[in-house]
């Protein structure tokens, strides 16, 4: 790949802060080793090392959106920061091409005390634009925003919702070659946030670079070419959207399971499946194979209406309490279109292990179109409560041809209608 195709060049980049148990031992930490090395003893170290980041390395091409997911306190806003350069890496090195604009903390850049209409004429300094072009801009930026008369009011009185509305404004409008965005977006209403997106999207379209921190997986899987995943400052994985998402999502599974039972966690390891997708899971039990009865395989085509039969089998270790298979219908971007949980009635398949094999059958009633089958082993208590064990992440593909669809949307939902009296 060119280097100039590259807009975001991060290489084995860290950042530690030194954490001190008390205030003396920062005045000791500045003083001592300078009169230990005096006098040849080794210096001696008055505070722990704390890596908010350490050795992330990647690269991002120009035109691309990349989500950054990980819970809270897994380095995400450290990362943007060093990238936009309101932090120093204390490793490694980052490159970048093109005016940066950035999304950082809620009113962050902006003076309290200026009104909106000065905050948009120092912002815009900030990333480049003389004031000519700030003028020209202008009246965009405030009909994006939309916060009317407030434009004139200082910023310490508006709502977070006006700040992050004016903030995103001057963002996009400046036509930054990358944007950075820390979770502003879930500040705003809907109406903004479909705004929003729309405007990102041509941003994207005309060669923006975007990195996207958000918890709404929804949102990364739409939005994202791709996902970085991050987990104590370190990389967890990285990887198509709908693979990270689901990664995620088992481990706050697993999470939820230690502190709602008090017991051990169980580690979710993802790994490449035999079938050359990705794969997550624990070692209680495995998804063994998933295939259509009509192919044995894994893609089959069918006509709108008619009937499709899939065949499941799984292993799982006899403590497994529940045991529940269930598929999951999505769409192309792996967005759930619907499905259901059945449990399994497993035989003794030797040292501590149970075998089951279920068919599932459902109508074809979607819309024309590519769709994927996820295959989920689960141990389920109810409806809501379940620990994933297994999770083979679009294992079956089916194409549904159309036939004189009567219906709207992606689902037949067999909608019904009669006079009224």
């Amino acid at each position: 790949m060119s280097s100039n195709d590259i807009a975001i060049r991060v290489n084995n980049l860290g950042k530690c802060y030194e954490i001190y148990n008390a205030p003396c031992d920062r005045l000791k930490q500045f003083v001592a080793p300078r009169l230990q090395r005096l006098f040849g003893p080794s210096p001696k170290q008055y505070f722990r090392e704390f890596w908010a980041l350490k050795d992330v390395s990647f690269e991002v091409k120009k035109g691309e959106t990349v989500g950054i997911i990980g819970r809270n306190g897994s380095g995400k806003s450290t990362l943007l920061q060093l990238i936009c350069g309101t932090l120093t890496p204390t490793s490694g090195t980052i490159e970048t091409s093109g005016r940066i604009a950035a999304l950082l903390e809620l009113g962050s850049g902006f003076n309290p005390d200026f009104t909106g209409r000065e905050n948009v004429f120092m912002n815009g300094a900030i990333l480049g634009l003389s004031q000519e072009e700030i003028k020209e801009r202008f009246e965009d930026i405030a009909a994006f925003a939309d916060i009317g008369e407030f434009i004139e009011q200082p910023v310490k009185i508006y709502s977070s919702g006006m700040l992050v509305r004016l903030a995103f404004a001057v963002s996009v409008c400046v036509e930054p070659d990358i944007l950075i965005i820390d979770e502003a977006l879930a500040v705003g209403d809907a109406a903004f946030q479909f705004k929003c997106m729309d405007r990102l999207r041509i941003l994207t379209s005309n060669g923006t670079t975007i990195l996207f921190v958000s918890h709404d997986m929804g949102m990364v899987k739409n939005f994202c070419h791709y996902v970085l995943y991050l987990h104590g400052g370190q990389e967890r994985a990285r990887g198509a959207p709908d693979e990270m998402a689901e990664l995620y999502f088992l481990d706050m599974r697993d999470e939820q399971r230690r502190y709602a039972t008090g017991g051990k966690a169980v580690t979710v390891k993802p790994f490449l499946g035999e079938k050359n997708g990705i794969a997550f899971g624990t070692e209680e039990g495995h998804v063994l194979s998933a295939c259509f009865t009509n192919s044995q395989g894994l893609f089959s085509s069918y006509i709108m209406g008619e009937e499709i039969e899939v065949r499941v089998e799984a292993k799982y270790l006899d403590s497994v309490s529940n045991p529940f298979i269930s598929l999951i219908v999505q769409d192309r971007r792996l967005m759930d279109v619907g499905g259901k949980f059945f449990p399994l009635d497993g035989v003794m398949d030797g040292a501590g292990w149970e075998k089951a094999s279920i068919i599932v059958r459902f109508r074809a009633n979607l819309a024309a179109g590519r769709y994927h089958i996820t295959v989920r082993l689960e141990d389920r208590a109810s409806e809501t409560i379940f620990q994933p064990i297994d999770k083979q992440v679009g294992l079956l593909s089916f194409e549904v041809l159309e036939s004189n669809k009567t219906f709207l949307g992606t689902v037949d939902m067999d909608m019904r209608a009669r006079p009224t009296a």
